[in-house]
Parts: structure tokens; C-alpha cells; sequence
């Protein structure tokens, strides 16, 4: 069975590591010295950061139903938290395991999906005296299920180990109603009041001030998402230079993106075209006049739009249609007259047209592309940025994946745009940790195209590490076994600028004697040698043992092995010796690379060579004894 353990700090996130159950016996000996052991699994450690829970607090209302879940979580050390879609049911959660935990250290629990048939919760992961919240509040079906069948089990672990457990219920799951156990379980809920609330909390903590009532607040307020609110007060803020009345309804506008003037705009328009130009205005908004009308003509070409019989000179011009549209050309760049009206149009396409949806990502993944479109890198951008941020909200990240593969595989155009996407998708609070586990899987693949594999290391460096360090490393220390040379040393580069500080070092170590234990290709020898000084030995001298018994039979390891030769000093001596654990093959092997290097230089190397043999003597007549008999 699949155990979970962790190496190094528990403060670190750990990504996952598969270990091998085909171990020698003295290379378990030597794992089991270091008090760790193979075949089992690591999973990220991922806390929420202090900086965010502040903010949390200063805006948070208890919702109705908060008290009775206080109570709860204190007696039963876990709580259940249903409620409709904006109850700031996550919020809740994280404010519950704040007061009764009293530490501001929230760990979010993985779920992992990346087999069938293991678990998806690791019960095993669970420390003492630790605030837990698992978010399931934007999970499928399927999954829900899955990992409702697990529940049972996390929470005896948490009881048993004096912990706490908050889990966000998705807000479908009054439909199947014995899917978790009900007598935990607590519906939390905004009514009016409070939600007006929380909307002052908001302007407050952005520094605004409310004004006068509006009736479309008391609508929001009726029916209230606290996401919304918060959302609102945000766009509010941005108009500061606006009087009240003007900022609160250019904000509600936009919030609600003109979702009724848009349905009437559509049903007057039912034809293709008219709606083709306008969803390519939307995506390019500022962008150059050619590169919306290639656009336009590309993804009519994509939905398979019949071409018009009429003479191109006798249909009306770009200027005019793009007024049709609502948009204009200033200097040869098309915008709409409205502001963030093109936001509005993409928000409605995506909600409404949702069968649509893979034939517009795959035409968003072309528009960087097109050819005499006068783009520059910053309309790329712009395009990249629109698409993510639709895509996150409405689709999860199935189609921004998609596209990171296909930007990643071009050219130097679009590989900017692959590492801005996937940098936005595995910080993103919803499905962040799906891209998260995408990244893992790329990374473990040592054939994945070198482009693609190159965004990874560098998301991984600048864009996970501040926010994940230990999926970071987990994922780097993956791609430096990369078959293409230039991303698997570009990978250790990244490594070892990151493993400045000794704490992280000692990780890297950790995790690079484990997968040279494990016989798994790589570079792993690389590092061992840019990882560890022989002339400044680590404290941790067992994992550096470790480390040294896996790299001792690897053909790569004769350079760094006559390197560490070069030291002449006992205790270097001493650890290679040790390393090989009595192994005749091994000691052999260190005799032999050994007596080459001597050979080279015999005057000034004997000494070295003549203190070597008498260790391997002694270690080699211990084996014997060891075993009753010779090897």
C-alpha cells in the first residue's frame, strides 16, 4: 500500500516523488539510516499565505449559520460547509480554522486525481495539531463523489491526531444527500444585510467610502455572492476618479457585463458575420485594424461559414462594419467606443455559446499566429491575458493547457505567450492546483518537447517558486532528467540558483540521493557533484552517503568520483568507502576508478591510492564476515 511521507522541512511544499519497492538490501539499509524510506509517495504542502488571510479578515462577515459551525468544528474537529453558490462558504472555512485553531497556518489539502485506482485524499498526510481545509466547491460530479468516499477516513485522522478539518461542500451536493455525513454538515447562507455588509467591508479596505443607495444594489444584495461584492467594490475603486453615482454604475455595468443589452444586441443580430466581427473586435480591442479583420476571416473559416458570392469591393468597408459593431479605428487600431464593453462581449460569448467554446479556443490559439497582422508583443499579450482569465473562469483549465502545448511548440512569439498562461493557471485559486499536477506529469515525461519543457522550468523558477517552493524544486529536479541536454541543464541551473539558501539545499540533496537510489535516468550525478563541496562537507553526512551509494555504479560518476579523489582527505576517503556499504561490486568499482586515477600521476597520487586500498580491504573483509562467505 501507498504511504505518504515528507523529507525536510514540514514548512516546505513537496511535490510527488514515485519511489522503487526493488531496492537492495544495503541500499535499503542505507535509505533506512537516514531515517526515510522507498515506495511511497510525497504530496504537496500547500498553506495559505499570512498576507491573504489578513485580507480575508478585514473584509469577512460571518455569514448566517457561522456560530453553529464555530461549535461544531470545536467538538467534532471537523465541519462540513453547504450553502448556495456566494455564501463565502472558502472564506468561511479559512476564518473557522482561524479562530478555533488559533494560527493563521492553514494548509489547503490536495486532491489528487492522477490515478484511478488510488486514493485521492492522503489521510496519512495529516500532522498533528494541523488547520486543514479542503475546497471542493468547484469539483465535478465525479470527482465529489470520489472524494466524499474518503472523507470517512481524513476526518478519523484528523481526530486522532488533534486536528482540524473545514471542507468546502460544492453547492450541488443537496442532490446527492448521503454522500457525506450529514450530522457535520452546516448551511451557511448571506441574507441581505450581511451582504450589504460585506460591501462596505470591501470599499473600506480599498480605502473608498459608500454613497448614495443605487436600486440595482438592493438586486445584488437580495441575492447576494460575496465574490461579486468583492468584485464590485474592486471596479468601484478603479473609477475613483468618478463621483459616486457615475463609479457605482459604470462598476455595475460592468459586473453584470451588459448581459440583457448584449442578449436583446444578439437576438437583432442572428448573422454569423456581424457576430464574428464583433467577438474578433472584443478579443483584439486596441489591437491593429489587419489583425482584426484576419482574425474575423480566420474564425469564420474555423466554423465553417460558407463564403460570400459577393465581390469583396461591393461589400461595406472595415470602417463601417466595425461601427455596425459598436467600434471604431483611431490611429489603425479598432476599439470599442465603450470601455471594457470587449470584456463584456467575450464574457457573454463564453457563458452563452458554450457548445462553441472548443472551436473558439482553438481560434484564440491561431490569432497570435496570423500572418501580416501587425501585432505586436504586447497585443499578444493582451490576447493571451483575455483568454485566460475567460477560460479560468468558465472552463476550468483544460483549454489554457491546450493552448500552452500548441504556444509552447512555436516560436518565440508564442512561447512568451505559453509561459504567461500557465504562470496566470497554477497561481489561479480555483483550479490552480490542476495545473499544478499537469506541470508534474509534463515534467516527469523526459520526451516532452524541449519548447514545452522550457516554459516549465522557467514558470516553475519565477512563477511557482515564490508561491509553491516545493512543487517548484519537485518539478525542476524532474526536468533536469530531461533527454535534450539544453533543458535538462537549464532545469539544474534553476536548481541550483534556487537552492541558495542551506535549508533548500538539504531538500535538493535529499531528493537527488533518492532518485539515484531509485536508478531513474537524469542528471542526478550533475547535481550531487554541484550540490556538495568535498573540501566542505555537509553536516547531513548520511544523505550524502546515500547519494554516493546510487551514484557509485553509474558510469557517469567516474569524473566527479576521480574529483572527489583529488581531495586526498580521509574523510572523503572514508565516505566513498562507506557509501559502497560492503558491496563487493561497488568497492571494486571504487578500486578501480582509483587505480586509473593513480596511475595518471603515481609519485603525487599513491599516498591516496595506498590509504583507499586499506579501507576497501577492511570494508571488503568485513563483508565477508558479514556473510559467512566470499562474494
Amino acid at each position: 500500500m501507498t504511504e505518504t511521507v515528507e523529507i525536510g522541512d514540514v514548512d516546505r511544499n513537496q511535490g510527488v516523488v514515485i519511489g522503487s519497492n526493488t531496492l537492495s538490501v544495503e541500499t535499503m539499509y542505507l535509505l533506512q539510516i537516514a531515517g526515510q524510506q522507498t515506495g511511497k509517495r510525497v504530496r504537496a504542502r500547500q498553506w495559505f499565505s499570512p498576507q491573504h488571510l489578513t485580507e480575508l479578515a478585514r473584509c469577512f462577515v460571518e455569514p448566517t449559520g457561522f456560530a453553529h459551525a464555530q461549535a461544531v468544528l470545536a467538538d467534532k474537529q471537523s465541519v462540513l460547509l453547504a450553502g448556495p453558490a456566494g455564501a463565502g462558504r472558502a472564506t468561511a472555512a479559512a476564518m473557522l480554522l482561524l479562530r478555533v485553531g488559533g494560527t493563521s497556518k492553514i494548509r489547503q489539502v490536495d486532491v489528487d486525481l492522477s490515478g484511478e485506482d488510488q486514493s485521492v485524499l492522503d489521510a496519512d498526510q495529516v500532522r498533528e495539531g494541523e488547520s486543514l481545509l479542503l475546497d471542493l466547491s468547484t469539483v465535478d460530479l465525479p470527482v465529489f463523489l470520489r472524494v466524499a468516499a474518503e472523507l470517512g477516513l481524513l476526518m478519523s485522522r484528523v481526530t486522532e491526531v488533534g486536528s482540524l478539518l473545514a471542507v468546502v461542500l460544492p453547492d450541488y451536493e443537496r442532490q446527492v444527500p448521503d454522500a457525506v455525513v450529514r450530522g457535520l454538515r452546516v448551511e451557511l447562507s448571506l441574507t441581505p444585510e450581511l451582504a450589504k455588509r460585506v460591501f462596505e467591508h470591501h470599499l473600506q479596505a480599498r480605502g473608498a467610502t459608500v454613497g448614495a443607495a443605487n436600486p440595482a444594489l438592493a438586486a445584488m444584495f437580495a441575492t447576494p455572492r460575496a465574490g461579486e461584492l468583492a468584485e464590485l467594490a474592486d471596479l468601484i475603486v478603479r473609477s475613483e476618479d468618478l463621483p459616486w453615482p457615475e463609479a457605482l454604475s459604470t462598476a455595475l455595468d460592468e459586473l453584470s457585463d451588459r448581459f440583457t443589452e448584449l442578449t436583446e444586441l444578439f437576438a437583432k443580430h442572428p448573422d454569423a458575420v456581424w457576430r464574428s466581427l464583433l467577438v474578433s473586435v472584443a478579443l483584439l480591442d486596441g489591437g491593429p485594424g489587419d489583425a482584426v479583420f484576419a482574425a474575423d476571416q480566420a474564425l469564420l473559416r474555423l466554423l465553417d461559414f460558407p463564403e460570400s458570392e459577393e465581390h469583396p469591393l461591393a461589400r461595406a468597408g472595415l470602417t463601417a462594419r466595425l461601427a455596425d459593431v459598436g467600434g471604431e479605428m483611431v490611429d489603425g487600431r479598432v476599439r470599442f467606443t465603450r470601455p471594457r464593453y470587449g470584456d463584456a462581449v467575450l464574457t457573454y460569448v463564453w457563458r452563452n455559446f458554450p457548445g462553441l467554446r472548443p472551436k473558439l479556443a482553438e481560434w484564440v490559439q491561431r490569432v497570435p499566429r496570423l500572418a501580416r497582422t501587425g501585432l505586436s508583443d504586447g497585443d499578444r499579450a493582451a490576447v493571451a491575458e483575455r483568454f485566460a482569465d475567460l477560460s479560468l473562469r468558465h472552463t476550468g483549465v483544460t483549454d489554457v493547457l491546450a493552448a500552452v502545448r500548441d504556444w509552447a511548440t512555436g516560436d518565440t512569439r508564442t512561447t512568451a505567450l505559453a509561459v504567461q498562461v500557465l504562470g496566470a493557471a497554477v497561481l489561479d485559486s480555483r483550479h490552480g492546483w490542476q495545473a499544478r499536477g499537469r506541470i508534474y506529469q509534463w515534467a516527469r515525461d523526459p520526451g516532452l518537447p524541449p519548447r514545452l519543457a522550457g516554459v516549465l522550468v522557467t514558470v516553475c523558477e519565477n512563477v511557482l517558486w515564490p508561491a509553491y517552493p516545493g512543487v517548484a524544486m519537485t518539478r525542476l529536479h524532474h526536468l533536469t532528467a530531461h533527454r535534450d541536454d539544453t533543458v535538462g541543464e537549464a532545469a539544474i541551473e534553476a536548481v541550483m540558483r534556487l537552492a541558495g539558501e542551506p535549508q533548500t539545499r538539504v531538500l535538493v540533496l535529499q531528493e537527488v540521493a533518492m532518485r539515484l537510489n531509485d536508478r531513474d535516468g537524469g542528471r542526478d550525478v550533475e547535481l550531487l557533484g554541484r550540490l556538495v563541496d568535498p573540501d566542505r562537507l555537509p553536516p547531513d553526512r548520511e544523505t550524502v552517503l546515500i547519494a554516493w551509494h546510487g551514484a557509485m555504479s553509474r558510469p557517469e560518476a567516474v569524473s566527479l568520483l576521480r574529483t572527489w579523489l583529488s581531495t586526498g582527505t580521509e574523510e572523503v576517503l572514508d565516505l566513498l568507502v562507506d557509501a559502497c556499504d560492503g558491496g563487493v561490486a561497488r568497492l571494486a568499482r571504487l578500486r578501480a576508478v582509483a587505480a586509473a586515477w593513480v596511475a595518471e600521476d603515481h609519485a603525487g597520487r599513491r599516498r591516496v591510492g595506498l590509504l583507499l586500498d586499506v579501507r576497501i580491504d577492511s570494508a571488503m573483509g568485513r563483508a565477508r564476515t558479514a556473510s559467512g562467505r566470499e562474494e
